[in-house]
C-alpha cells in the first residue's frame, strides 16, 4: 500500500471518530441530557462508516488521480499490444508508453536474440546504451531467477549478490524489474528506474505491470511467429520463382535452339546460292565491283555461321546445366577433371576468350558426389572468379593504375572424413556490406561488369549443404580477391579400384 494512502486513511479515521465520539459527549455535557447525547452517539456510530468510506474514496481519488490515470493507460496499452506484428516497433512502443505515462527516470527493454543466444537491450528511454556489457547470456543467474519468479519484483526481493551484479552491469540503481515469461521461457524483460516524483511503486502498480508483462510476452511471441511465418512464406515464394525460372530457361533454350537451326540453314543456303551464282555467271562475277560485293557477302555468311555455332554452344551449355538425366542424380565417384574442363570450356564460350587462366593443384584423383550438380558448383565459382578478375582489370585500367595479372586457382585435397575444394582469385573481391547476402536468391554484385540473375550462389549453397550434406564458406577482401571453401563428406563405402 502507498504510504500516503495509509497516512490519509489513519488521519480520516481519527478525525471522523473524534467527531463521532466527541460531539455527543460535548452535547450531553452542555445540556445535561445524556439521553439526547446517547441518541446522537448511536446515530453517528451508525452513519460513521458510510461517511468514512465516502471521505476516504474522495481523498484517495484526489491523491492517486495521476497514478490511476497511467494505470488505466497501461491496461489499455496491454490490451492493444497483440495487434502489433513488428517486434522492433512493439518493443519501442512499450518503452515509450511506460516512460511517458508513469513518468520515470529511465526504462530499458531486453529481448532474446536466438542467433547469438543472448538477451540484449532493444530499446531504451532516459538511458544511453553504450556497451555490449548489457547483454545477458541465456544461462545468466538473473534469467534463471526470472524463470522461477515470473512476476514483477523490486530490488529488495533479489538475493544481494544478484542485485549487486545487476546494478554494476547497469551502472545505476533500478526500482522495478518486469519479466515477460511464457511457459518458463523468458521472452524479454523491462527494467524501470525511479519515478520522477520519488514516490515508490505501489502494489496496484505492480499488479498493472503484471498484466502488462503477460500481454507483452504473448505479443512478443506473436511477433516472432509472424516473422517466422513471413520467412517461410518468402522461402516458398522464392522456391516457386526458382522452379518457374528453371522451366522458363529450359523452354527458352529450346526456342532459341530451334530458331538457330533455321537461321543456320538459311545462312548456309545463302552461301551456297552465292557460290552457285559465281559458278554459273563466271564472267559477271569477275567484274571488280561485283566480285568485291560477293566476297563481302561470303564473309558476312561465314561470320553469321560462326556466331550461330558459338550461340548454339552456349545454349547447349545452358541445357546441360539446366537439365539433369536421372542417372546423374545418383552419387558416385568421378574425376574432378571431368567437371573442371567442361566448365572452363563453357566459360570460354560465354566470355569469348580462347582460354581461362586457371592454376590446378589437385591432390585427389576421384571424388564422391552427384557429378552434374558438383559440375554446376564448379562452373559457377570459376565463372564468378573469372568475372571478378576481369572487373578488377577493367577498373585498374580506367584508373590507369599498376599492371595487373589475373590469377584463378583450384585446389583439392582430402582428410580422413572429408574432401576439400578451394577456389581462389585475385579479383575485385566482395564488399563488406554484401557478404551476408552472397548466398541469398536474386542477389548479384555484377552490376558494373556483367549483369547476373542472382540465383547461381543460392543454387550452389543448396547443392553443397542440402544435397551433399557439406559446407561452403568464403573469405574476401575488396580489391584483393576471394577464396571459396567447399567441404564434402566422404562415403562409407570404399573407393573403387582403377
Amino acid at each position: 500500500m502507498d504510504i500516503r494512502v495509509a497516512i490519509t486513511r489513519v488521519g480520516i479515521f481519527l478525525a471522523l471518530y473524534t467527531a463521532v465520539l466527541g460531539l455527543p459527549f460535548y452535547l450531553g455535557y452542555q445540556t445535561n441530557s445524556w439521553v439526547l447525547s446517547t441518541s446522537f452517539a448511536a446515530t453517528f456510530a451508525t452513519i460513521g462508516p458510510l461517511i468514512y468510506r465516502t471521505i476516504q474514496k474522495k481523498a484517495e481519488d484526489l491523491l492517486l488521480a495521476q497514478q490511476r490515470h497511467y494505470q488505466h493507460i497501461l491496461l489499455q496499452a496491454a490490451g492493444g499490444m497483440i495487434r502489433e506484428h513488428n517486434l522492433n516497433r512493439l518493443l519501442k512502443l512499450i518503452v515509450r508508453i511506460v516512460k511517458k505515462t508513469v513518468k520515470i527516470s529511465f526504462a530499458i527493454i531486453f529481448s532474446y536474440d536466438k542467433e547469438n543466444k543472448i538477451y540484449k537491450p532493444m530499446s531504451a528511454r532516459g538511458y544511453k546504451i553504450t556497451s555490449l556489457d548489457l547483454n545477458f547470456p541465456e544461462d545468466a543467474p538473473i534469467i534463471t531467477y526470472m524463470k522461477n519468479n515470473p512476476n514483477p519484483f523490486i530490488p529488495e526481493e533479489l538475493p544481494s549478490d544478484l542485485r549487486k551484479c545487476l546494478e554494476e552491469k547497469l551502472k545505476t540503481s533500478f526500482e522495478l524489474f518486469i519479466p515477460s515469461v511464457v511457459e518458463k521461457r523468458v521472452q524479454g524483460f523491462l527494467i524501470l528506474g525511479e519515478k520522477l516524483d520519488r514516490s515508490p511503486y505501489s502494489q496496484d502498480d505492480i499488479s498493472v505491470f503484471s498484466i502488462l508483462s503477460r500481454q507483452a510476452a504473448l505479443a512478443i511471441e506473436n511477433c516472432l511467429f509472424f516473422e517466422e511465418f513471413k520467412k517461410v512464406q518468402q522461402q516458398l515464394f522464392q522456391a516457386e520463382k526458382l522452379a518457374s525460372i528453371g522451366g522458363i530457361a529450359d523452354g527458352v533454350a529450346h526456342q532459341i535452339k530451334n530458331r538457330l537451326n533455321h537461321f543456320s540453314l538459311a545462312t548456309g543456303e545463302l552461301r551456297l546460292a552465292i557460290q552457285e551464282f559465281v559458278k554459273s555467271n563466271y564472267n559477271l562475277a569477275n567484274n571488280r565491283s561485283i566480285k568485291e560485293f560477293l566476297e563481302y557477302l561470303l564473309k558476312i555468311t561465314d561470320s553469321l555461321i560462326s556466331n550461330v555455332k558459338r550461340t548454339d554452344s552456349v545454349v547447349r551449355g545452358i541445357l546441360q546445366f539446366a537439365r539433369t538425366q536421372d542417372k546423374e542424380l545418383f552419387f558416385g565417384y568421378f574425376s574432378l577433371e571431368e567437371i573442371i574442363n567442361p566448365a572452363l570450356e563453357l566459360i570460354s564460350i560465354k566470355h569469348e576468350v580462347s582460354e581461362i587462366p586457371l592454376e590446378k593443384d589437385l591432390e585427389i584423383d576421384l571424388i564422391w558426389g552427384i557429378k552434374s550438380q558438383l559440375g554446376e558448383v564448379i562452373y559457377n565459382l570459376l565463372d564468378n572468379a573469372y568475372e571478378a578478375t576481369q572487373e578488377l582489370a577493367l577498373q585498374l585500367f580506367q584508373e590507369e593504375k599498376k599492371e595487373y595479372h589475373p590469377k584463378i586457382k583450384i585446389k583439392a585435397y582430402q582428410e580422413l572424413t572429408h574432401y576439400f575444394i578451394i577456389i581462389s582469385d585475385n579479383g575485385i573481391g566482395i564488399k563488406e556490406e554484401d557478404k551476408k547476402k552472397i548466398f541469398s536468391p536474386f542477389f548479384t554484385t555484377k552490376s558494373s561488369y556483367k549483369s547476373g540473375s542472382g540465383i547461381g550462389m543460392y543454387v550452389v549453397r543448396r547443392i553443397i549443404e542440402e544435397n551433399h550434406n557439406g559446407k561452403i564458406w568464403f573469405e574476401s577482401t575488396y580489391m584483393k580477391g576471394t577464396k571459396f571453401y567447399i567441404q564434402l563428406p566422404k562415403p562409407l563405402s570404399p573407393k573403387p579400384s582403377k
